[in-house]
């Protein structure tokens, strides 16, 4: 006995046929374009796509209005509770604007990062946001910078979120403000003695709040 066949899914042009509207009446029902759509007309679309479970084509409304409706967040480690609160917000503040979030991991792998963000852009989101720490001294930053750079000129926005990653949006993080007043409230407290576990001496972080810690012991 043979397996039924698949079923298509439905089409815009099955959802237009069915509506009994022109397809670009459909379009603009479903695709929330800025020119009005009839009331009654937009509804019948809204039926009939139900209808006939037809679902948007993000990636047709992505090479035809050159960007998604999705956000590309990366992250170091998503399993850091530093990452997945500003995942958490990141997240929250996308879908006030109806907006959907994709979360990449790059594990701190300057190459591994190049390569995600290289295949984002095949994506087409909107935003792309990098979290973390950058690292110093990295042969991939100047193609990192590239590869955003190009996104940027074809639409596309990039933020950090992390020391200044000029010329791009940044939200700046005061790692050595930060290091140096804990170490003045310690040594306020009396405390003498310290031993500070940091990160690799590369990453950008490690160095500016050791650099802030020192800083306010002196």
């Amino acid at each position: 006995m043979s397996a039924p066949a698949s079923k298509s899914p439905a089409t815009l042009h099955d959802v237009a046929r069915e509506a009994g509207v022109s397809l670009a009446t459909a379009s603009r029902s479903l695709n929330g374009s800025a020119r009005k759509v009839n009331e009654a007309y937009r509804q019948r679309v809204v039926e009939a796509a139900q209808r006939l479970g037809y679902t948007t084509n993000l990636f047709a409304q992505a090479v035809a209005k050159g960007s998604t409706t999705t956000v590309a967040l990366l992250v170091a480690d998503i399993a850091d509770p530093y990452f997945s609160s500003i995942a958490a917000g990141v997240i929250d503040a996308a879908s006030e604007e109806g907006l959907v979030v994709t979360i990449a991991v790059t594990g701190r792998n300057a190459q591994r990062e190049l390569d995600t963000v290289r295949a984002l852009r095949g994506q087409r989101p909107r935003v792309m946001i990098l979290a973390g720490s950058r690292t110093t001294g990295s042969a991939f930053e100047e193609h990192l910078r590239a590869e955003l750079s190009s996104f940027e000129d074809t639409g596309g926005k990039v933020a950090f979120i992390s020391q200044d990653a000029a010329p791009f949006a940044t939200v700046l993080l005061d790692n050595r403000g930060g290091a140096r007043h804990l170490a003045v409230t310690l040594a306020g407290l009396g405390y003498r003695d310290f031993a500070v576990i940091a990160g690799p001496p590369e990453i950008r972080t490690s160095e500016e709040r050791l650099d802030g810690f020192t800083a306010g012991l002196a």
